[in-house]
């Protein structure tokens, strides 16, 4: 199981409602029609709280917000290596690759954009 991670920065002039709401009604459907068959999960992430380094922590002291400095953080599962190339190819195609970044521009701040990819390792086994 691979798994690609996607940091997302909205758009100057964008609201957090207004990022979401097209993220979510627009540029997921496109994910959807163009790369859906390859995804075994589609997770999106919308950060609401965040701390800079927890541990150090004071018991009196009130946490302070961290802006990380990203509205979303997506999570693509992918059966392998084969997937992350047709999925490659397809935002590539020169038919598919306009549509997609004219969606993009419309809320998202296309520069700011991180992508990593990751092999994820889940134990199963339940914390606490």
């Amino acid at each position: 199981m691979m798994k690609i991670i996607y940091f997302l920065k909205r758009k100057t002039g964008i609201s957090p409602a207004q990022f979401r709401e097209h993220y979510e009604n627009s540029h997921v459907l496109l994910a959807k029609k163009y790369i859906g068959h390859l995804l075994t999960d589609y997770v999106r992430n919308y950060p609401t709280f965040a701390l800079l380094n927890p541990s150090n922590l004071k018991d009196d002291t009130p946490p302070s917000p961290y802006d990380i400095g990203y509205d979303c953080i997506t999570e693509m599962f992918v059966s392998g290596p084969e997937a992350i190339a047709e999925i490659t190819r397809i935002f590539n195609d020169p038919i598919v690759n306009p549509i997609l970044v004219e969606d993009e521009l419309k809320f998202l701040d296309r520069d700011a954009t991180v992508m990593i990819m990751v092999d994820e390792v889940n134990t199963g086994t339940k914390v606490g």
